[in-house]
């Protein structure tokens, strides 16, 4: 649960004005279960940068996680 609008939110990590309305709109985000797809898109994401595909979300992507394991 939570894992459509974590991986919308993790692909506009770029867009601080995005990602604070994401957050508005989709508040499971904030919750355990939101935490959870959040490091679950990102570890998804960063395998996929591994690759090569977008590459600029790798230092947002460890910023993210570094705050959702707080």
């Amino acid at each position: 649960m939570g894992y459509d609008p974590a991986l919308v939110y993790a692909y506009s990590l770029l867009a601080p004005q995005t990602t604070v309305r994401i957050r508005t709109e989709f508040p499971i985000l904030d919750s355990p279960a939101g935490h959870t797809a959040l490091l679950v898109v990102a570890a998804d994401l960063l395998q996929s940068a591994s690759r090569g595909d977008h590459p600029e979300l790798i230092e947002p992507l460890h910023a993210l996680i570094t705050s959702v394991a707080r």
